[in-house]
């Protein structure tokens, strides 16, 4: 492998980190729901590596597609859609995983279909709580980035002109009710 072809694949896992530590971190939470359900370490760290790898998979290509303009950040629909897909498969991979390991043999729920269902109508809840998560984590990482890895100096910027448009909204909504409140003011004094 080329030395230009190792730095840019470098830089890419370089800004799709903090998207796959999200995304791990799903694993993680699902580890020690499964220790706390009191269903053994075995299984627990089967469920944490087998959702955890994907989800961070998915975290990981969730800020490359928003570096590459893909997907808009700030906007909850798209992110939406994407984990509507990434979710129900991370959740198969750990099913079929588990079953591994407590039958010996691969196996998934006997209707896969509404198993899928089932976690895409889940997947927007946690497309809001990620969304959520990548917006207060990935900006830091990304100033510390954005002077040696281009895609990152451009997700940077998009994050700086989404924190100026979310703030100067603030700011209108902040006057227009101080505006109402003055009048309701002037109207109680008159």
């Amino acid at each position: 492998m080329s030395t230009v072809t190792s730095s840019r694949l470098a830089r890419l896992g370089e800004l799709m980190l903090p998207g796959a530590g999200i995304g791990a971190a799903a694993g993680v939470m699902a580890g020690l729901m499964t220790l706390g359900a009191g269903l053994g370490t075995g299984l627990a760290a089967v469920n944490a590596l087998a959702l955890g790898i994907p989800m961070a998979l998915f975290g990981g290509v969730y800020t490359l597609l928003c570096a590459r303009g893909i997907l808009l950040v700030g906007v909850f629909a798209p992110a939406a859609l994407y984990w509507l897909i990434a979710f129900p498969v991370s959740r198969i991979v750990q099913e079929a995983s588990a079953a591994v390991y407590l039958t010996g043999a691969p196996g998934l729920s006997d209707d896969l279909w509404a198993f899928a269902a089932y976690n895409a109508l889940l997947a927007p809840g946690l497309a809001f709580g990620f969304v959520w998560s990548h917006e207060r984590f990935v900006p830091p990482w990304l100033m510390r980035i954005r002077d040696h890895n281009p895609l990152a100096a451009g997700l940077a910027q998009a994050y700086l002109v989404y924190a100026a448009r979310a703030y100067e909204q603030k700011q209108r909504k902040d006057a227009q009710r101080a505006a109402r409140k003055q009048q309701r003011l002037a109207g109680a004094s008159d």
